[in-house]
This record gives structure tokens, C-alpha cells and sequence, in this order.
């Protein structure tokens, strides 16, 4: 018998001890969280606290009214709140007086992750009624916040809260423009925010980025420069501002994530596959369209290639990820042949130079893996027999030496919207 049929007489008698093991069992269900929630008081208080650690709106929207008519109404479910999802959609009234109900920076103390993101179109900053960008800038500067993603946002000032939460460890920044000079002291005569102090450990860990120059910038303007362990960076829009800042902030990488997919042009910021400038790096991810492996030379395969033997001897890395994407409806018999066997087109032959590179135990001593990711959108997927026979003669026939050394791993990723 669930929780839920229990008679109300047994459901009142249970010991508190046991109706929060229950809840907290369920607590990533929010149907069941709900249900158990209508049982009585000694229910809902642990269910509100549950449903409430996360909560998500769009600016304006019919969600946002309805959360802040909930909010006015029970005024201590704003200290259950501890991740903020807001998105933003250019049909919603930005000056709608719910909004500031439910962004209440003086209420929302307990605030540990947020998000804000221009979901259907971007979020033009000088739009916002000044009242609520004072809001959100307060929301955004606070000191314990642990999580900060910003994405498809124009003309903000991110040097009014970047570097001032002691907490941060986990930073995005995707299509970010900065409006105002990265330069605090600079700022239209404003004094500088405030800044973790120079004795203070810079805590952020993990650090993603995509067309935000400026905002880097101010990134690095923080009196003490952070070090993220983990980097995440999109070659669309890599230009020589991001390049110059991601050199101070590469001396503590160990995971290195690149997404290539989708930049189709035949030159790009060569300096976004420089490994040498990540003495720590350990796992290096790469994730590419299949066809830019047949362009010409001194695009993306050769200049890989290039950089990993540029490693020699000098690096600690320990695995290799590289996921190649295949165009929606590609057959993957058509394609795994002639792009697996031996890619060798404009003179690069990718695979045969990865495994001569790579299978050099005194230039890579500590390299355990080479994980190859092949990623097809709604595919007819092959038979078992079929794929592991095929994955078997890539390995013998093309990457001979690095499977002599049982290094090498091909997976296939069906993806389905």
C-alpha cells in the first residue's frame, strides 16, 4: 500500500523520522512529490521543500505569475529555493510586476545555482525596466552562488558580479556581450564591484565559454585569476580576445573540451588546439562534423595532429575522447566504410597518423585511452553482428598499433530529439 491510499489515521501516526525517508526516496519524481504532498502537514512540509529547491521561468511569462502568486501566498517557500532557472521569450511583458515577486534578492537567500538564458530569442539587457535589471544584477552578484550560466544574453554588464562569489565552481558564459569596458576602474566613473580577495583560493572548477571576449576579460580583471580544472570552449566565434584570455586561465586544466561542430569555415583561431599552454592537461575531448576530417589540409584534422605531436614527451595526458557527428538521416553503413577505414583525402590520413602518434609509449607514458564517439541523428541503426565486425576491422586494418595495445574504443551514439 502506498503512502499515498494510506488511511489518514496511519498516515498521522507515522514517526516524522519515517515520513521524510519516504519523501526524500522520491524526491527526484515530482508527480509522486505532489501526491504525497495532499496527505496531510506532516507530508507537505518535506514535499515543499522538494519541490521547491528548483525552480524555472521565463521572464513575464504565464509561469512566472503563477510561481509569484504561490510565493505571495506562502511566503516561506522562498528559503526551500536553491536553483533559479530563468529564460527569457520577446512575447512576454518584461514589465510585468510578477517578475520582481519572484526575483527578490533580499528573499531568496538560500540561492546556490543559476541560469539565465535568451531560450527563443535573445535577451536584450537595456530592454529590461531598470528596476529589474537592478534585481537580476543583485540576484547575480551574490556572494555563496556556487553555479552561473549565462547564455544569449546582449549588452550586460558582467563586471557588476563576475569575480565577487567566494563559492563559484561552475561558470558558463555562451554569447555573452559585454555593454561597458572590461576595465572595472573604467566603468562611465562607477567604483570597481567588489572582488574575492587576493588571499582568498579561487574555488571556480569548471569553466565554458562561446563569443564572450569581454566578458573573459572581466573575467580575468578579478583581483585573483581563476583556474578552472575543467574547460569547455566552442571554436564558433573563437577570436583573439577569447584566445588572449583563456591563456591566463589554462595552467590548472586537466579535462579540455573542445566543440568544433558546426563551424564550417576553413580558417579558424588556430590557438583554440594549442595544448602545450595546459601543462596539467590529463583528458583532452574533441567533438567534430565527420566531414571536417575530409577538408583540406591546415583545417581542423591536420592542425590536431599537428598540436598532439607538439605534446611529445612533455605532457601528462591519460585519455583522448573524439566524437564525430553525422548529418540527420546518414546512413551508417554509407558512412563508416570510406570515413573509418582510412580517411585520406588531400593528402591527411588522419587515423594511420593518430596511431602513429599516440601509440609512441615515450611520448605519451601515461595515455590509456583513445575513446572514438560516433554520434548519428535518427539513424537505422545496424545489427549488432554487423557493427561489432565493422568496429573490429577498423581497428585491425587502420589503428593497428594502438589496438595491439587494447587502447582503442568505438561507440555509437543514436541520438533521437
Amino acid at each position: 500500500m502506498s503512502a499515498t491510499t494510506l488511511p489518514m489515521e496511519h498516515t498521522s501516526t507515522l514517526p516524522q523520522e519515517l515520513i521524510d525517508y519516504i519523501v526524500d526516496h522520491a524526491s527526484d519524481d515530482k508527480e509522486t512529490q505532489k501526491r504525497l504532498s495532499l496527505v496531510n502537514h506532516s507530508w507537505s512540509h518535506q514535499t515543499r521543500r522538494n519541490l521547491f529547491q528548483t525552480v524555472s521561468f521565463e521572464l513575464g511569462g504565464q509561469s512566472c505569475a503563477r510561481l509569484n502568486e504561490v510565493l505571495q501566498a506562502n511566503p516561506s517557500l522562498y528559503q526551500h529555493i536553491q536553483t533559479v532557472r530563468i529564460g527569457h521569450d520577446y512575447r512576454n511583458n518584461l514589465g510585468s510586476p510578477s517578475i520582481l515577486g519572484v526575483i527578490d534578492p533580499k528573499k531568496l537567500v538560500d540561492v546556490l545555482h543559476i541560469s539565465l538564458c535568451g531560450t527563443r530569442s535573445e535577451l536584450d539587457w537595456g530592454d529590461l525596466p531598470p528596476n529589474l535589471r537592478s534585481a537580476l544584477y543583485d540576484l547575480l552578484a551574490k556572494p555563496d552562488l556556487i553555479t552561473l550560466a549565462l547564455t544569449n544574453i546582449w549588452d550586460i554588464d558582467v563586471s557588476k558580479f563576475i569575480g565577487q562569489s567566494r563559492c563559484l565552481k561552475k561558470l558558463v558564459l555562451h554569447d555573452v556581450w559585454q555593454t561597458f569596458s572590461p576595465n572595472p576602474s573604467t566603468l562611465s566613473g562607477r567604483p570597481p564591484a567588489a572582488r574575492v580577495a587576493d588571499e582568498e583560493q579561487c574555488s571556480l572548477r569548471s569553466l565554458s565559454v562561446r563569443d564572450c571576449g569581454d566578458a573573459l576579460e572581466c573575467l580575468c580583471a578579478a583581483t585573483k585569476v581563476p583556474q578552472p580544472v575543467v574547460l569547455k570552449v566552442y571554436a564558433l566565434h573563437y577570436d583573439n580576445k577569447m584566445d588572449m584570455a583563456l591563456k591566463s586561465l589554462s595552467g590548472n586544466v586537466e579535462t579540455y573540451e573542445i566543440n568544433c561542430a558546426r563551424f564550417t569555415t576553413h580558417s579558424f583561431q588556430t590557438g583554440i588546439l594549442d595544448l602545450t599552454r595546459l601543462p596539467k592537461l590529463k583528458n583532452f575531448k574533441i567533438s567534430l562534423d565527420a566531414d571536417q576530417l575530409t577538408r583540406p589540409s591546415g583545417t581542423i584534422p591536420s592542425e590536431l595532429l599537428q598540436q598532439l605531436d607538439r605534446l611529445r614527451g612533455t605532457n601528462c595526458l591519460e585519455g583522448i575522447d573524439l566524437q564525430l557527428n553525422f548529418p540527420c538521416g546518414s546512413s551508417w553503413s554509407l558512412v563508416f566504410f570510406p570515413l573509418m577505414r582510412d580517411c585520406k583525402r588531400h593528402g591527411v590520413s588522419t587515423w594511420k597518423d593518430l596511431d602513429n602518434i599516440l601509440s609512441d609509449n615515450d611520448a605519451f607514458p601515461k595515455l590509456k585511452r583513445l575513446k572514438i564517439v560516433l554520434r548519428f541523428e535518427f539513424p537505422a541503426a545496424p545489427s549488432p553482428q554487423m557493427w561489432n565486425d565493422s568496429v573490429r576491422l577498423f581497428k585491425v586494418d587502420t589503428m593497428p598499433k594502438l589496438n595491439d595495445r587494447s587502447m582503442v574504443e568505438v561507440v555509437r551514439v543514436d541520438f533521437r530529439y
